[in-house]
């Protein structure tokens, strides 16, 4: 997990932060046991399609981000100084270059890349949307706790990628695992300046709580089986 225990922002998640980390803690736990879990069926059937199927949630939630954060920037970014619109547009630039590499990713393993949300994805994504429309920091939260999560898969992934040839797969994630330190700092430092009230903090909590929820679940085997069935 990347430790944003240490990032400064301002003081706006002082009393909650211990909570914070236990959520964040908790989701990339299930991540990666979610995806340890899918790696080990996938030994048993090696199929690079079926491999393909797991990755588009993955593709869907990098170009999803690039909708949101454009979309956060657009409604509420005048309400924050000029350095953070700057860096969450640079987030968003990001996120869409992640979507052009797992497309790749999903290609080069004879998949489709989505360009619609996947039935998986559906509930994650409702969710997140949700959270834009409740307040001005919930989906900086949601995406937060997100981003977080998708730390768990790395190692796992990595590990599995190399047993199985998928160099890749291995190469696109590595760059993948380096723009998120950025990303999920940024969104610790961001929720940090703006919570001002307890309504605030009482937002950020519900986003992350409910995202905690969602955001390993299509990580899992049976995800990919639900969805190949569909």
């Amino acid at each position: 997990m990347v430790d944003v225990r240490r990032i400064r922002g301002g003081e706006g998640l002082d009393d909650i932060n211990d909570e914070l980390d236990e959520i964040l803690d908790s989701v990339v736990e299930n991540t990666r046991q979610a995806t340890e879990a899918f790696f080990a069926a996938y030994d048993q059937n090696p199929d690079p399609k079926i491999l393909a199927a797991w990755l588009q949630p993955r593709a869907w939630r990098e170009i999803d981000y690039v909708f949101l954060l454009n979309e956060q920037i657009r409604r509420y970014g005048l309400a924050f100084e000029r350095r953070h619109i700057t860096l969450l547009a640079k987030q968003s630039f990001q996120e869409a270059e992640h979507y052009e590499m797992v497309g790749r990713a999903i290609e080069s393993l004879g998949g489709k890349v989505p360009v619609s949300t996947p039935p998986e994805a559906k509930p994650w994504s409702d969710f997140l949307w949700d959270c834009l429309e409740r307040h001005p920091l919930a989906a900086i939260a949601a995406w937060n706790c997100s981003e977080t999560s998708a730390s768990g898969s790395f190692e796992p992934t990595f590990r599995a990628g190399e047993r199985h040839g998928f160099d890749e797969v291995v190469r696109i994630y590595k760059q993948i695992e380096n723009d998120e330190k950025f990303h999920v700092g940024l969104g610790r430092q961001v929720l940090a300046a703006y919570a001002k009230t307890d309504t605030d903090r009482e937002e950020i909590l519900r986003a992350m709580r409910g995202m905690r929820d969602l955001a390993w679940k299509t990580f899992t085997p049976e995800s990919v089986t639900q969805a190949r069935s569909a």
